[in-house]
C-alpha cells in the first residue's frame, strides 16, 4: 500500500538520509574473514585463520583431503552441543549461551601424509557473523580452480561499484522528499510501502535492550528497518554494526547504520519510556529481499546484542 502522511515523509527520510549522518562502521575481523581457507604446506605458527561463529549457529567445514578419523582437537568442547567429523568434512554446533568475543582453537589432522599434516583454525565468536560453511584447501589448484576465484572476485568487486556509484550520486542530492524523487529511491506508482512489525517480531531472549516498536520499509531496490528500543542496563548502547540474515543461511549486510543518538539507560520513575532509534537500510530487490529474516544489531564490544526474529519487508 502507498505511504499516507506523516508516515509517509518519515519513510522517505529513513530511506533519504545522507551518508555523511550515518554511524560510520568500522571493520572488524569477522567482516574480513574469507569462507575459503588455502592452507600452506609450511603454515606459520601462531597465525592459525580466523573462523567465525556463531551462537546456535552450525558451521560445517569442507575438506578436500581426508581426515584422521581420531585426530579432531576441540579446545573448548563445552562450548559446543554436538560435533561430527567424517571422512573430509567436520561439523560443529556452538550453544546458543556463547559470549561473543570469546577465542577457542579447533585442530585436525590428515590421512595421507602430506604437508601440511594437521591444521589449526581459531574460532572467534560473533554475534551476528557467524560463517556456516568453510571450504579448506590443501591441494593443488588446477587453473579451472582460480579461474573461478577470479570470477567471484570480480562480481564482488562489481557490486562493490554499484554500491559506491549510488552512495556517491545520492550525497549530490537535495535533503528531503526531494531528495528521494532525485535519487530514485521511489517512483510515481509505488511510492514507499511500510509494514508494522512490532507484534510479528521475535526478540531472542537474553537481548541487550528491550524491543518496543519495530517497522520495516521498501522502496526502489532499497529496505529498511527501523527499530526502537529500550535499553535497561546502567549504561549507554551505540550500535557498531548489523546483518539480515535469511533461513536458508543468506546474509545481507546494510548500508552504514543510522542511529541519531546513544541509546541512554531507562530513568527509574520516569513516566515515559525513554526510547532510541536505529535504522537499517540494505540494497535489495523486491525479488532478493522477500521470505522471513532475522535482524542481529551489536556495539562496538559485540558483548550486547540485539536478535530479532521472523522480519519481513511489505
Amino acid at each position: 500500500m502507498l505511504l499516507a502522511p506523516p508516515v509517509a515523509l518519515v519513510a522517505l527520510v529513513l530511506l533519504s538520509t545522507p551518508s555523511d549522518v550515518s554511524a560510520a562502521r568500522g571493520m572488524d575481523e569477522c567482516e574480513a574473514a574469507s569462507p575459503r581457507i588455502e592452507l600452506s604446506p609450511t603454515p606459520n605458527k601462531g597465525q592459525a585463520p580466523v573462523v567465525c561463529i556463531g551462537p546456535g549457529l552450525h558451521i560445517t567445514f569442507r575438506f578436500d583431503s581426508l581426515l584422521q578419523h581420531e585426530s579432531l582437537k576441540i579446545q573448548e568442547r563445552e562450548w559446543f552441543e554436538d560435533w561430527a567429523l567424517g571422512q573430509q568434512t567436520l561439523t560443529l554446533v556452538p550453544r546458543e549461551n556463547l559470549a561473543a568475543g570469546k577465542r577457542t582453537e579447533v585442530d585436525v589432522c590428515f590421512a595421507d601424509g602430506a604437508a601440511p599434516a594437521c591444521a589449526t583454525f581459531e574460532l572467534v565468536v560473533h554475534p551476528g557473523l557467524g560463517m556456516q560453511e568453510i571450504k579448506v584447501l590443501r591441494q593443488p589448484r588446477p587453473v579451472a580452480h582460480f579461474q573461478q576465484v577470479a570470477k567471484e572476485a570480480e562480481a564482488e568487486v562489481q557490486q562493490c561499484r554499484a554500491e559506491v556509484r549510488q552512495l556517491r550520486a545520492e550525497r549530490g542530492v537535495p535533503d528531503g522528499l526531494r531528495g528521494a524523487i532525485a535519487s530514485s529511491i521511489v517512483d510515481g506508482e509505488r511510492g514507499v510501502l511500510v509494514k508494522d512489525l512490532t507484534d510479528d517480531v521475535t526478540p531472542k531472549e537474553g537481548n541487550a535492550l528491550v524491543k518496543d516498536r519495530v517497522y520495516s520499509y521498501r522502496a526502489k531496490e532499497r529496505v529498511a528497518v527501523e527499530v526502537y528500543l529500550e535499553n535497561p542496563s546502567a549504561t549507554p548502547w551505540t550500535a557498531a554494526g548489523a546483518v539480515l540474515r535469511g533461513h536458508k543461511g543468506e546474509v545481507f549486510k546494510p548500508l552504514p547504520i543510522w542511529q541519531p543518538d546513544p541509546i541512554l539507560p531507562a530513568e527509574p520513575g520516569r513516566e515515559y519510556k525513554r526510547l532510541g532509534r536505529v535504522v537499517v537500510e540494505l540494497m535489495a530487490t523486491e525479488k532478493e529481499a522477500r521470505g522471513t529474516y532475522t535482524l542481529i544489531l551489536w556495539d562496538a564490544a559485540r558483548q550486547r546484542a540485539v536478535t530479532l526474529d521472523n522480519v519481513t519487508f511489505p
